[in-house]
C-alpha cells in the first residue's frame, strides 16, 4: 500500500472515490426499487466514507510505521563551537561568516547559521545556488531544530514539525494545494531520518508516498541520513 506510483494516482482516485460509490449505490437501488433514491444515497455514502477513511489511514497514519528515529545521546547537549565544525560540514559565506552545510546536490546547498551565544540557538536556513552563491530562500527559526531533505527538485525544511517546501531552482514555495505528512518534531530526544510526504500540485502533478531521507542539526549534533552523529563542539 505504501508504494503508490504518482502517475497512476488520479485514475486510481477516480475509481476509488467515484466509481466505487456509484456502483454500490446502483446495486442497492436495484435491490430496493421502492426506495431507490434513498438506497442509492445510503449505499454510495457508506462506500465513499470507507474509501475516505482508508485514504487518510494510508497517507497520514500508516506512514508513521515507516519512520526511522535516531536517539540523541546525552552529550548532544546544545553546545556548539563553530571552529570545531568538520571541513565537510563547513560553509563560508562571501562575507566570511561561518555556516553549517546541512544538505546539498550538484546545484544547490542548504546551509544553516546559528547564534551560539543565546541558549535557544536561533538559526537561519539558506537555500543557495552553488554556482553563483546566490541565496534563493532563507527562513529564521527560534532554535536549532532543523531537518532537511532534497528530492525531485524540492527542498523540504522542517522546524519542530512545521514544514516548508521550496523549489530548489527558483526559491519559491511549491505550488501545492494539499500535502500529507506526519514528520515529527525532533524535540523529544530523537531525530527522524526518514519521512513520507505526499503532495498534490496545482498543475496536476502528484508525489505519492515518496520516502525522503532527512539530515539536520539538533541540540548541538549533526545527524546524517544514515543516522550517524557528529558533535559540533
Amino acid at each position: 500500500m505504501l508504494h503508490a506510483p504518482g502517475d497512476r494516482f488520479y485514475p486510481f482516485a477516480a475509481l476509488a472515490f467515484a466509481l466505487g460509490p456509484l456502483v454500490a449505490g446502483a446495486v442497492d437501488a436495484l435491490r430496493d426499487p421502492s426506495h431507490r433514491f434513498r438506497a442509492f444515497l445510503a449505499s454510495a455514502g457508506r462506500v465513499f466514507g470507507i474509501v475516505f477513511v482508508l485514504f487518510v489511514l494510508i497517507y497520514a497514519v500508516l506512514i508513521r510505521l515507516h519512520t526511522v528515529k535516531v536517539f540523541l545521546p546525552p552529550d548532544c547537549d546544545g553546545t556548539y563551537r563553530l571552529a570545531a565544525i568538520p571541513a565537510a560540514l563547513r560553509y563560508s559565506f562571501p562575507d566570511g561568516a561561518p555556516g553549517i552545510l546541512i544538505d546539498s546536490d550538484e546545484r544547490t546547498a542548504v546551509v544553516a547559521t546559528l547564534d551560539v551565544e543565546r541558549p535557544s540557538h536561533p538559526s537561519t536556513v539558506f537555500i543557495i545556488r552553488k554556482e553563483s552563491r546566490h541565496v534563493l530562500w532563507q527562513m529564521d527559526f527560534p532554535d536549532d531544530n532543523i531537518a532537511v531533505s532534497m528530492d525531485g527538485g524540492t527542498v523540504y525544511v522542517f522546524n519542530k514539525g512545521l514544514g516548508y517546501f521550496v523549489n530548489e531552482l527558483t526559491g519559491e514555495g511549491e505550488n501545492y494545494f494539499l500535502t500529507m505528512d506526519t514528520y515529527g518534531t525532533n524535540d523529544r530526544g530523537y531525530f527522524e531520518t526518514t519521512g513520507i510526504i505526499s503532495s498534490w500540485d496545482r498543475d496536476g502533478s502528484v508525489k505519492s508516498l515518496p520516502r525522503l531521507a532527512f539530515r539536520g542539526i539538533a541540540h548541538g549534533c549533526y545527524v546524517s541520513a544514515d543516522g550517524k552523529l557528529i558533535r559540533l563542539r
